[in-house]
């Protein structure tokens, strides 16, 4: 993408002697959005009952954050930006981010401190219900220190209604997408087109989070549901020719309320593998979890780097590249990973394992030595996980993808 001059810039987004563009509020969106991602995927793999309802509560929230995700690229698309997962090395802010980490350098006290961890009912309560923590009802929008995602979301509607007002404003569409499906989950891609359909993408991603106001203080453990989204119908267009809840569909529970039901016990939770927390390489005795931790970071650099390029209009790669790698191969790899013991020898059941880092490696770094080589081909023949043919299909692809075939221009 050609670069965008300062004068170019001020056109398209308002000039804000004060504060942060609209820009620069969606770019604060997006990496929000992303970095939920990994935890909630964490504790989702943890959960050794794959048919549980707890694990198929965290599966939809997971999904549902890649819908956001897929909305805040549409808006910053929109608005002729361009979604970074991304960043150079020795940027200010590197991105993805490492794990622990804390939410967004721009909310208040960096907001909830993100951890890789296996699933519990303190770490549903103390970490993800805060990070889907609803609004106070008077709670204005808060570009910088925000104390809940619903401010930062408040903030940029203020600045989609100015850039609307701003004359010669556009609605890009040309890179944006609808086809981002996963699976059952609630909601649908809404393309940005004007103010309405903007203000659609910022509300479906509001409502299916917090879904509820708070009635009280911050620390106030009462909620009252206040809109009709703190249980939801899957949202879509209707006959009508109007987009919204479609009634007889299932109802939803908002991010919120079901992080809730699992912190305290209305929704049980399974038995999870013995995860240390945090994991990464480094920890590992046994060479086998090392290998598999390398191989996962493979992987998910690839799927990162993949993912990028969908958000700024390659669309093909979402489903031959993305969906597989989320689907199929991390979770498998994950699981492999949580069975492996960080010893070299283990004893019991109950001995700590190893899990996903979700290291980011940029393309020079993806270097797999001749053994980790090996142990991907294991994978591909099938000789470990069932020889699923989405994962060997999948993991070929990683191995085709290794830096020796991939061009600056391909991870440009």
């Amino acid at each position: 993408m050609n670069a965008v001059t300062v004068s170019e810039y001020r056109y398209l987004i308002p000039s804000q002697p004060h504060g942060k563009t609209l820009r620069e509020l969606l770019d604060i969106a997006l990496r929000v959005e992303f970095a939920t991602i990994p935890p909630y995927l964490t504790a989702m793999y943890s959960i050794k009952d794959k048919a549980s309802p707890a694990y198929q509560f965290v599966r939809g929230v997971a999904l549902e954050e890649m819908l956001h995700l897929n909305l805040a690229a549409n808006l910053l698309n929109a608005v002729g930006g361009t979604p970074t997962l991304v960043t150079e090395a020795g940027a200010a802010h590197p991105f993805p981010p490492t794990y622990p980490t804390y939410l967004s350098e721009d909310a208040e006290d960096g907001g909830p401190y993100l951890q890789l961890m296996a699933a519990s009912p303190e770490l549903f309560r103390s970490t993800f219900m805060r990070i889907e923590q609803p609004a106070q009802p008077d709670a204005v929008g808060q570009e910088e220190d925000f104390s809940t995602i619903g401010q930062l979301y408040t903030a940029i509607l203020k600045k989609l209604e100015e850039y609307d007002r701003t004359p010669g404003r556009a609605y890009d569409v040309s890179r944006q997408s609808e086809q981002w499906n996963f699976g059952n989950s609630g909601g649908t891609v809404v393309l940005v087109k004007d103010l309405a359909s903007a203000k659609k993408a910022v509300n479906e991603i509001v409502e299916q989070g917090e879904g509820a106001d708070m009635s009280g203080k911050l620390d106030d453990p009462e909620y009252r549901i206040r809109e009709p989204w703190g249980q939801y119908e899957y949202y879509g267009p209707r006959a009508d020719g109007t987009y919204g809840p479609v009634l007889g569909t299932p109802l939803e529970m908002s991010h919120y309320f079901k992080f809730k039901a699992i912190a305290d016990g209305t929704v049980p939770l399974p038995p999870t593998y013995p995860m240390i927390a945090n994991p990464a390489k480094a920890k590992y005795e046994n060479k086998t979890a090392a290998a598999l931790s390398d191989l996962f970071d493979h992987a998910y650099s690839v799927m990162v780097d993949d993912l990028q390029k969908a958000l700024r209009g390659d669309r093909d790669l979402f489903f031959t590249s993305v969906v597989p790698a989320m689907r199929v191969s991390l979770p498998s790899l994950a699981t492999e990973l949580m069975q492996a013991p960080i010893a070299a020898e283990s004893h019991t059941a109950d001995d700590p394992t190893a899990g996903p880092a979700f290291h980011y490696l940029s393309v020079k770094d993806r270097q797999k030595p001749q053994e980790l080589d090996q142990l991907a081909a294991d994978l591909a023949t099938g000789r470990r996980n069932g020889g699923s043919p989405t994962l060997a299909a999948t993991l070929r692809r990683i191995q085709e993808n290794r830096p020796e075939t991939r061009t600056e221009a391909d991870h440009a």
